[in-house]
């Protein structure tokens, strides 16, 4: 069984340069690239969720660019399925 990934725009992510999130099954993928701020450098990212509302997260790390976050939130997304790491 393949699904596909569609990386759409993450609009709750205001104050982000970029961000964008894919749901997938009972996953949610996203990757973000937050600006600078007075306290912290800038921050290219991603995360991983799943559950019933999405909310228990299973994965999440740097990158150093937008494309590699997303690669690695897919790559994380890959191996959980392929361990059963959901919850039904």
């Amino acid at each position: 069984m393949s699904e596909e990934l569609n990386w759409t725009p993450d609009l709750e992510w205001r104050s982000a340069n970029r961000a964008e999130h894919a749901i997938v099954g009972l996953y949610e993928l996203l990757a973000f690239d937050l600006p600078p701020g007075d306290s912290h450098p800038r921050e290219i990212g991603w995360e991983v969720y799943t559950g019933p509302k999405l909310l228990d997260q299973v994965a999440s790390g740097l990158a150093e660019s937008f494309d590699e976050a997303k690669s690695k939130a897919e790559t994380v997304w890959r191996d959980a399925r392929m361990a059963g790491r959901h919850l039904t």
